[in-house]
């Protein structure tokens, strides 16, 4: 500036933030943008961050965690998986899951993988708190377990305090003892279908309609605008045969049971306490869970104390927003009532379920 020369007018600048739709999406994308960097960055420094599936802790017979320094030589340690929940497919597979957690085949590979990992056990417990559920699920896990137990020739056991049933007894027909507590629900051996109707009033009420254009007389198999026909509760009937004739099957031969008192006594759904349980032969032992570690003393014939090897979910960074977004979405995905699933409204699914 000239000395003497008139001081020029102050000059007011402007800064635009946001002026419309288009600045606000920009925006956003940007914070997503480092946020996903920053979310990678931190990821770098977790082990196994991306393919963590858990970790062992380690426990004394009363369930108190112990160093691994505190097992003597002398001393048995024995697998623990806890598992509670429907099971399902898949975690987000069915309308079940709102009722509680989720039993997957892939949530117990991933469990029997540390425990794999872990090496030297003298068995494995599998503590399962389940109404039951898929049957194809249930098979699965099932299976699952049955191969592990060959694969590492050591031998497997089942537990529950409070409900073992249905599909989770399915799956207990892999172990070669079942322990209940005494006031446990067990059984509730049995197939069931489920199909949501209401065509009358969705028709005569709200004068509602579905039309429907299909490739197939079954395609749309239980749609609920329409009654079923009598070929597909012919089908539907064959489904719960077949899938009962399995379940009986596998009662027969891991209880060693005559297959007609599987069927004609214990085949009807019905739940029983863990004592009358044990008094049907569906149960070994009946015990509390402080009381387990003696008996599996007995069982692997150990010289010291039991302890156990209990599996562990993931809790890295990864797995904790994977948990945060299924949670902000089950708040805000409509629930539908059992069975109207998420993927369909008519879709008929076989279940080994103890009915609510």
């Amino acid at each position: 500036m000239i000395p003497g020369s008139p001081s020029p007018a102050p000059r007011t600048v402007k800064v635009r933030l946001v002026s419309g739709p288009l600045d606000y999406l920009r925006l956003a994308l940007r914070v997503l943008f480092w946020g996903l960097v920053l979310f990678v960055a931190f990821s770098a420094f977790e082990t196994d961050s991306f393919t963590d599936k858990g970790h062992v802790a380690y426990l004394d017979a009363a369930f108190e965690e112990v160093a691994w320094e505190d097992i003597g030589a002398d001393d048995t340690v024995v697998g623990l998986v806890e598992l509670s929940g429907t099971i399902a497919s898949f975690a987000d597979s069915d309308v079940l899951a709102s009722q509680g957690g989720t039993v997957t085949p892939e949530v117990v590979r991933d469990a029997l993988s540390v425990m794999r990992a872990e090496g030297g056990l003298s068995g494995l417990v599998i503590r399962f708190e389940t109404p039951g559920g898929e049957v194809a699920a249930s098979d699965e896990i099932r299976n699952i377990l049955a191969t592990f137990k060959a694969r590492e020739e050591i031998p497997l056991y089942f537990y529950s305090s409070f409900v073992l049933a249905s599909g989770g007894y399915y799956a207990a027909c892999a172990a070669d003892k079942v322990f209940a507590a005494k006031n446990a629900e067990v059984g509730s051996i049995g197939v069931i279908i489920e199909m949501l109707n209401f065509r009358k009033l969705a028709t005569d009420t709200l004068g509602v309609n579905m039309k429907v254009y299909k490739s197939g007389e079954f395609k749309d198999m239980g749609n609920p605008f329409r009654d079923p026909t009598p070929a597909e509760e012919t089908l539907l009937a064959r489904d719960v045969r077949e899938s009962m004739d399995e379940f009986v099957a596998e009662v027969a031969k891991s209880r060693d049971i005559p297959v007609a008192r599987v069927r004609e006594k214990l085949g009807t759904g019905e739940v029983w306490s863990g004592r009358r349980a044990k008094e049907l032969g569906l149960v070994d032992e009946v015990l509390y869970p402080e009381e387990l570690a003696a008996r599996l003393k007995t069982e692997t014939g150990a010289k010291g104390q039991v302890f156990y090897a209990a599996y562990r979910p993931p809790t890295g960074l990864w797995h904790t927003l994977q948990t945060g977004v299924h949670a902000a979405l089950a708040a805000v995905v409509p629930r539908l009532p059992l069975p109207v699933s998420r993927q369909g409204f008519h879709s008929p699914r076989l279940y080994y379920l103890l009915p609510r």
